[in-house]
């Protein structure tokens, strides 16, 4: 039971990286202005995938070793 946590763990770190360099690239990219509506829309985004991606980071550190090395490897593959 505890490998099924870990491992879901481990995925939810990673989705959240990716949807914090997501956001990341579309924030950068943005031409509008930052007073708009869609620009304050991906800004709560950010702030929501970045807390996601925190609290993520902070879960991933209490993991048994073994099952760092294999957060490691996913990570490299973002």
């Amino acid at each position: 039971m505890k490998d099924i946590l870990y491992i879901q763990i481990i995925v939810n770190y990673v989705e959240s990286a990716k949807a914090f360099r997501e956001n990341t690239a579309a924030v950068s990219s943005y031409e509008g202005s930052p007073l708009e509506p869609e620009f304050e829309a991906l800004w709560q985004a950010r702030e929501d995938i970045f807390n996601r991606w925190h609290n993520a980071a902070e879960t991933l550190r209490e993991l048994p070793p073994e099952y760092m090395a294999q957060a490691v490897a996913e990570i490299e593959k973002i």
